[in-house]
């Protein structure tokens, strides 16, 4: 590549009859010359003839000339020699009957009239002359050669002055690049105009913008976001990325360090999307934004640069924590029938001895159930799940045996659904230290949505195994599976597809967040893949607790 662009630039400058590197011209002269001596050497089997020889000499003297120039070790003005003695040389070698490198003449009288112009075309047809001489006085009859070295001049004019005039062109056109920029001024002027108008776009919409510079300093800003800026800065702003004002974090009452400011990790480098903050001074006069932060670098990577957008999302926030009040009143009028639920049927199950033994596994099931819904409520209530953490009653158990149970409800409710359904567990002992009955309401809510989003026809299936330090939960279902897009969202909290909302599938959207939490409470992780029209696997992986070690009596 670096060839190809020494070699362009050479051209650009024998066009514009610049200083030029004479090696460029004279390496593609050197081709021809190099093929017609291998067709006489390879081809031919000729003897090379005294002025052959000779006419090869002169153009390697041409070659050591255009290097030397090259290296500034002669003066430029000795180009023009490079070309003639090529002319020359070519007059020579023409004397062997054998070669028909005289086409090569095409090259030094372009070389001559593109660089050196009317006075190149006189001195390429006087070469040209001066080197037929030999092969005119050499070759019978004179007649034949004289008619041969007619064209030899006829071609060296032609040849030059085509490119000579093609140079004066170019000479023209450079005229006309200086009127294209002239032009190029005038609709720089318009650019301003236009930037005037984006200008005007701009402090027009909803949305606070902010420029940094370089150095992370204000650049500019709309009207929006100076209201922004007046409410999180009312004493004014230093225009520096680290003041801090009357920012806060998402709670609305943890001051922001300088670390945490949008504009500080923007100049870091940092890029935002709807990074929340709270600004104002007075607690019930605060707003609530979203912050996006684009920052742009230099082509060496160097950060030059920034755009913050900042979203009022106050009543979005205001919505968000209404709908929390309501699902926490809701949860709470749902705990009191839920615990006495819980209470009579530990009641039965514990001091009523007259159960029917077929009557005990049902009871057995609604106390499972009413259990794990009493948990939800508490989760909902709390701000355990808030926090992504889960209140745990830790024990050793067994990780099959706590699937294996989950299973067993989840068959029935496949088969009543039209479904398929399988277990399978490794016959080695898996043990975790966890909560039997959290761990239970994960694999439940798995197998529930697994059953839920599977048609009629499909198949269930979960298999529990270890993997070195883990003992692993796999539940695959054949069901509609879930868009790309979304497998990053399932997680959140009463996040549902618009495919499900659609479709009118019941669900609340906090089964799955409920289940992360209580797995990485575990010390696990939870993930998924899905296919749409394939369905999905949850895989859930648990820290194995050593075997006991029994000891002889």
């Amino acid at each position: 590549m670096r060839s190809r662009s020494a070699f362009l630039l050479g051209i650009q400058h024998l066009l514009g009859r610049d200083h030029a590197d004479p090696r460029v011209a004279q390496y593609v002269f050197l081709v021809p010359v190099a093929l017609d001596l291998l067709s006489v050497t390879a081809v031919q089997h000729a003897h090379l003839t005294v002025d052959y020889l000779a006419g090869l000499g002169v153009a390697v003297a041409a070659t050591v000339l255009a290097a030397y120039i090259a290296h500034e070790r002669v003066p430029e003005r000795w180009t023009i020699a490079v070309p003639t003695l090529d002319i020359l040389a070519l007059g020579l070698m023409r004397a062997m009957p054998e070669s028909t490198v005289g086409v090569a003449l095409v090259f030094p009288a372009i070389w001559l009239g593109l660089q050196y112009g009317r006075r190149g075309v006189a001195l390429a047809v006087a070469a040209a002359l001066v080197g037929s001489l030999p092969t005119f006085l050499m070759r019978t009859p004179p007649s034949v050669e004289l008619a041969r070295m007619g064209q030899v001049l006829v071609l060296a004019l032609i040849c030059s002055l085509v490119v000579a005039v093609t140079a004066e062109l170019w000479q023209s056109k450079v005229v006309e690049a200086a009127d294209a920029q002239r032009m190029l001024e005038r609709a720089v002027a318009d650019s301003a105009e236009q930037r005037r108008f984006n200008e005007a776009i701009l402090n027009s919409v909803d949305v606070g913008l902010l420029a940094l510079d370089a150095q992370g300093r204000v650049h500019s800003m709309n009207p929006r976001h100076q209201r922004f800026m007046e409410l999180a800065y009312p004493e004014g702003h230093d225009g520096s990325p680290e003041h801090t004002g009357y920012t806060f974090a998402a709670d609305g009452f943890t001051e922001l360090a300088r670390e945490e400011l949008p504009t500080w990790r923007a100049v870091h480098g940092e890029t935002l999307r709807d990074y929340l903050i709270w600004v104002g001074e007075e607690p019930n006069m605060r707003r609530a934004f979203a912050v996006s932060v684009s920052p742009f670098f230099t082509p060496a990577g160097e950060f030059d640069g920034a755009v913050l957008a900042y979203h009022d999302v106050t009543d979005l926030m205001t919505a968000a924590r209404l709908k929390d009040e309501f699902v926490a009143t809701v949860s709470h009028e749902l705990r009191t029938p839920l615990t006495s639920i819980v209470g009579y049927v530990d009641v039965l199950l514990e001091d009523v001895a007259e159960i029917p033994g077929d009557a005990r596994p049902f009871l057995l099931t609604v106390q499972r159930n009413a259990r794990r819904l009493h948990r939800l409520v508490d989760d909902l209530l709390s701000d355990a799940l808030k926090l992504g953490k889960a209140e745990l009653h830790v024990g050793r158990i067994s990780l099959p045996a706590v699937v294996r149970t989950s299973a067993v409800e989840a068959e029935k409710a496949a088969r009543t659904n039209g479904l398929t359904f399988s277990f399978e567990a490794t016959a080695t002992p898996l043990e975790v230290s966890g909560d039997a009955e959290r761990l239970s309401q994960v694999v439940d809510n798995i197998f529930n949505n697994a059953i839920k989003f599977t048609p009629h026809g499909g198949h269930v299936s979960c298999t529990v195994e270890r993997d070195r330090n883990e003992g692993v939960i796999r539940i695959r279902d054949t069901g509609r599976g879930i868009p790309a897009d979304e497998l990053e969202d399932v997680f959140v909290k009463f996040f549902r597809s618009p495919g499900v909302q659609t479709d009118a599938i019941p669900g609340t959207g906090i089964g799955l967040a409920i289940s992360k939490a209580i797995v990485e409470a575990h010390g696990g992780t939870i993930d998924l893949t899905s296919k749409v029209g394939e369905g999905t696997t949850f895989e859930i992986r648990l820290p194995l607790v050593e075997q006991r070690v029994g000891h002889p009596a």
